[in-house]
């Protein structure tokens, strides 16, 4: 990484400027960021370099982490923090990109105290406790057409989960800001997430009870009729994980799909809304 070398380099004297060209690039790659007004992108431009002086954004198992691989990235995270604070991720250690998914092992115990251990493939994990955001290069490249990729966006997910670890472990119930946020507009969000929440895992398990008794994700067939059936939900089927999940899935839908979200739960729209203080449908709420 020719340019962010560079800019490591000038640390010293503050973050260096994007080159236009390469911002150009970037925001051209990710077409929802259309709603922002002029002086929004100049202050997306900043915090993105700030971003990027301040972590360390790095490539591992012999991926090369490009200039023009790393600006996006770090322009959809500071994104979620444009009308915040850069402070919300004082807990990302780095940004350490993969070049495919990769496993993480995983635990859960089920009612009976029986653990079960398998292992995942991940196109995203946000670790907390001081540690870093980890993404999977073929998941977060941009689509070059409009298709089902383009409604989910790994790089919204995982820093929305950043944020909501600021308390902890993440929980669906982020951190509020004194003087960004105010307290009582936030009173209800508890029984809101947690309405939308089971409403929507009801759905999802309506769909999933039509699926045959042999289903296997890993069998095309059966993946791509899993995929038309909840191609009528509103989000990404995962959202009916847990709360933290919800959280995530519904940081990514107000960016990138606001209108669907919004049509489907407006309460977590709003509250969305008012946490990000931005507004995808009508331009950025002013501050």
């Amino acid at each position: 990484m020719r340019w962010l070398s560079w800019l490591k380099d000038r640390l010293a004297g503050g973050p260096p400027a994007i080159p236009s060209a390469l911002w150009q690039r970037t925001m051209s790659r990710l077409p929802f960021l259309a709603y922002l007004s002029d002086d929004d992108c100049l202050r997306l431009k900043s915090l993105t370099e700030q971003l990027l002086a301040k972590k360390s954004f790095a490539g591992v198992k012999g991926f090369e982490l490009t200039d023009e691989m790393a600006v996006p990235i770090a322009a959809q995270a500071a994104l979620l923090v444009l009308n915040l604070s850069l402070d919300l991720y004082d807990d990302l250690s780095a940004v350490i990109v993969t070049p495919d998914a990769f496993p993480i092992r995983q635990q859960v115990t089920d009612d009976t105290g029986v653990v079960h251990e398998w292992e995942e493939m991940l196109a995203g994990e946000a670790v907390d406790m001081g540690g870093a955001v980890l993404l999977s290069w073929p998941d977060i490249t941009p689509p070059e057409s409009c298709d089902e990729r383009s409604l989910h966006n790994v790089v919204i997910h995982e820093f929305a989960h950043k944020i909501d670890m600021g308390r902890g472990g993440a929980n669906g119930y982020p951190p509020f800001l004194a003087g960004f946020h105010v307290r009582a507009d936030f009173l209800d969000w508890p029984q809101i997430f947690g309405a939308a929440y089971d409403s929507f895992c009801q759905c999802v398990n309506q769909l999933e009870s039509t699926l045959p008794e042999d289903f296997d994700p890993d069998h095309l067939p059966h993946a791509a009729r899993y995929r038309a059936l909840t191609a009528s939900l509103p989000m990404d089927p995962y959202a009916a994980t847990d709360p933290a999940e919800f959280f995530a899935v519904a940081s990514e839908s107000f960016f990138v799909t606001p209108a669907t979200l919004a049509a489907a739960y407006p309460g977590i729209y709003r509250l969305l809304s008012l946490y990000y203080r931005q507004n995808p449908l009508a331009g950025p709420v002013l501050v």
